[in-house]
């Protein structure tokens, strides 16, 4: 597995925690707290879930976008079915 692909899967894993639903009041458990910390995400009691989902698709979307690959033109095209 790619570091690209290896930073999608964990992006996914931390995005399906942090998005789960919660009680108003709940903080997000520290091992959370720690792999976004990992991911580039610095998080504190003042960070919002909301806020913090937003930021992860952001990523997500961008490494996603960066993976797939350029359209060759033409040439590249496979044939149509008849």
């Amino acid at each position: 597995m790619s570091e690209h692909e290896l930073m999608l899967v964990q992006l996914g894993d931390v995005l399906s925690q942090v998005a789960r639903p919660h009680r108003v009041d709940y903080e997000l458990p520290a091992e959370v707290r720690s792999s976004l910390w990992q991911l580039g995400f610095p998080v504190d009691e003042l960070t919002s879930r909301e806020e913090l989902v937003a930021r992860l698709w952001a990523r997500k979307r961008s490494l996603l976008t960066a993976a797939q690959p350029e359209w060759g033109g033409p040439g590249v095209t496979p044939p149509t079915a008849a």
